[in-house]
């Protein structure tokens, strides 16, 4: 519980007793900071080896790898990061830290690997500095930090790339809560006016963070403060912040499209059973971290029924509140402990249902220092009984954060890459769709073609609706060579869903078949749907080539030119066709353009230059360019300065 600062005595500050208690001198602030300095080195050696990880499909691959919004750092691109939302969330300050790591590092995995690593350290810091100024006991701030350090459950947050966003939002989110503490004790209005900042920023980072006004209520209640009335009406621009960036987020997932989804499987009390089982949940999890996993889906209700721990859930909770209620002098720090946890998690126990996860190992990243702050409290508590108990309260600290410490270092090469993720969900349970679609995936990524088929068909057969699985194995067919296959698949794909990436695929399988008009049809369907879908105006532009459709073809390649000017496929066959066409003058300009936007075949590029070249009369540029096409190894150019005489 909180505690006066020390009294001074004859001028000198007076040091209480106990190594795990509260030190007001000199000498016990630094072997604290030592503490913590020891923490955090540890913790850097213990994260080591994510250095070395690479990105999973498991969002990496929308978020960064695939993410044309974080390419661009120019005041257009800003608009663009502030503006979108990557995969379905609202996170314009992570994309915009990412934009920077992709501006310096481009796809280098260990620079994005080192940024979680380093904002996890200073979140420790900052957990040791919060719990200090909380609980005026640095031993008990030094208990919470390395709890929060080292526990595995954490490891999701720093080793998945994808989770910057919950460590920049919790760098904020803390920062909030240290100067709300300030603030609790000197009433100085520009505290409160930074905690409001700092809020905003841990918003702009992920929207979760809309938590804030419930967990500053809390620690209201835990100091006592006074007048209530003010002190609710000073939450008013916190909670005007939460519910703005609310909207955004529901507004960014597609509406309440989960919600209807979960209200459909579930009854009104299902619902609730399973909100308190996931509360029951996080607890647990966190006082014996086994079996952990990256995919935690909602029951299944086999005979109609859930489990029988769900309806027992809301009893267990209950019964708790029960036992906080009527402890006594105990109920402070209990109330505090539970109420920082449920206010933490509120967003994310499926109240407001937002993903197909009933749980999530990042959830408990905040939400794990009310209950360590209780475990803290205890410990202290329990030391300053004697000094057989100060030494079976060290020894057993000492025991459990190497136990912790030795889980996390086995769960971090859990997150090497997709396979070995993915493999580790598999070895658990057998029967998720999605996981052997991911697995089928990041074997595809491996030139696993026939693995990836394998892994799919066991998706197909959990999940028949999967049209993910339909689409990619149809893909692994088609490169394969197996076009009848792949075309039998992308039909299945289409009819479950009809994007246009599937629409497309179908089209290309078409055209492999000898089915030039049924290919051009799903590509016009396509740009139907979307008519800035470039991929399928390119690929229409090539069906109608490819039939000498010269008309046809130009303008399509000219329409995916107007939407994006610098797309090298389109630049180059539109030179290329226009060649074709007679349009000698304005083929050379586009085929120089292709080549200056770093066309990949460049000995077809210098063949049609210089051929173009050639028939405007300019000798000595048509002779270069073929000579250049020639150092490529083209032998078309050969024959066409032979041709000319040239060789």
């Amino acid at each position: 519980m909180a505690q006066s600062p020390g009294k001074r005595r004859h001028g000198k500050p007076v040091r209480t007793q106990g190594r795990l208690g509260r030190t007001a001198g000199a000498p016990g602030r630094w072997r604290h900071r030592v503490g913590i300095g020891f923490v955090v080195a540890i913790t850097a050696l213990l994260y080591l080896p994510a250095l070395n990880h690479g990105f999973t499909n498991w969002d990496d691959d929308k978020q960064v790898v695939a993410n044309p919004v974080i390419r661009d750092l120019s005041a257009e691109g800003l608009k663009d990061i502030f503006s979108s939302f990557t995969v379905s969330l609202y996170q314009p300050l992570t994309s915009l830290v990412f934009a920077v790591q992709y501006h310096f590092f481009e796809l280098n995995p260990r620079a994005y690997h080192t940024v979680n690593v380093l904002l996890h350290l200073a979140n420790i810091v900052l957990v040791y500095v919060l719990i200090g100024s909380l609980a005026q006991r640095q031993g008990i701030a030094l208990i919470v930090a390395t709890l929060f350090a080292v526990h595995p459950l954490q490891v999701e947050v720093v080793a998945w790339v994808s989770s910057l966003s919950i460590l920049l939002s919790t760098l904020f989110y803390l920062g909030a809560l240290v100067v709300y503490l300030a603030y609790s004790r000197s009433g100085r209005m520009w505290h409160l006016a930074v905690v409001w900042g700092l809020f905003l920023l841990a918003l702009l980072a992920k929207s979760s963070a809309a938590t804030l006004p419930l967990v500053l209520v809390v620690i209201d209640l835990y100091l006592g403060r006074r007048p209530v009335r003010r002190v609710l009406l000073e939450k008013a621009p916190f909670v005007l912040l939460s519910i703005v960036f609310g909207a955004i987020a529901v507004y960014a997932r597609g509406g309440a499209g989960h919600l209807q989804d979960f209200a459909l499987r579930y009854s009104l009390l299902e619902r609730i059973c399973i909100v308190c089982y996931s509360c029951l949940w996080y607890v647990g999890k966190l006082l014996w971290p086994a079996n952990l996993s990256v995919f935690y889906p909602f029951p299944s209700k086999p005979d109609g029924w859930l489990p029988v721990l769900y309806y027992m859930a809301p009893l267990i909770l209950a019964a708790l509140a029960a036992a906080i209620w009527f402890s006594g002098r105990r109920r402070r720090l209990l109330a505090f402990a539970a109420l920082f946890m449920l206010a933490s998690l509120v967003l994310v126990i499926q109240v407001v249902p937002i993903s197909e996860l009933m749980v999530c190992d990042r959830y408990a990243y905040v939400p794990c220092i009310g209950l360590f702050f209780l475990i803290g409290m205890l410990v202290v508590r329990i030391a300053s009984r004697g000094r057989i108990a100060r030494a079976a309260a060290l020894t057993g600290l000492v025991v459990v954060a190497v136990l912790l410490g030795h889980a996390t270092f086995q769960r971090i090469g859990v997150w090497k890459d997709s396979l070995t993720l993915w493999d580790d969900v598999l070895g658990r349970r057998t029967d998720l769709w999605v996981a052997w679609l991911n697995r089928g995936l990041a074997q595809a990524e491996a030139g696993r073609h026939e693995a990836a088929i394998a892994d799919f068909d066991r998706a197909l057969q959990l999940n028949p609706r999967s049209d993910l699985a339909w689409n990619n194995r149809g893909g692994c067919h088609a490169y394969l060579g197996r076009w009848q296959q792949a075309l039998a698949d992308f039909d299945r794909a289409v009819e479950v869903r009809p994007k246009g990436d599937y629409l497309i695929n179908r089209g290309l399988a078409k055209q492999k078949r000898g089915d030039p008009a049924g290919a051009i049809a799903d590509f016009s369907a396509a740009i139907e749907a979307d008519a800035v879908n470039i991929r399928a105006l390119c690929e229409r532009a090539d069906a109608y080539r490819a039939t000498e459709q010269w008309g046809r073809a130009m303008a399509d390649y000219e329409e995916a030119l107007r939407f994006r000017p610098a797309h090298v496929h389109a630049t180059f066959w539109l030179g290329a066709v226009r060649l074709q066409t007679g349009a000698t003058e304005q083929a050379t300009g586009l085929l120089s353009r292709a080549i200056e936007l770093g066309y990949p075949d460049l000995g077809s590029a210098y063949l049609f230059l210089g051929i173009a070249y050639q028939r405007l009369g300019r000798t000595e540029l048509a002779i270069e360019a073929l000579r250049k096409s020639q150092q490529t190894g083209d032998s078309r150019a050969t024959m066409e300065l032979q041709k000319m005489g040239a060789q």
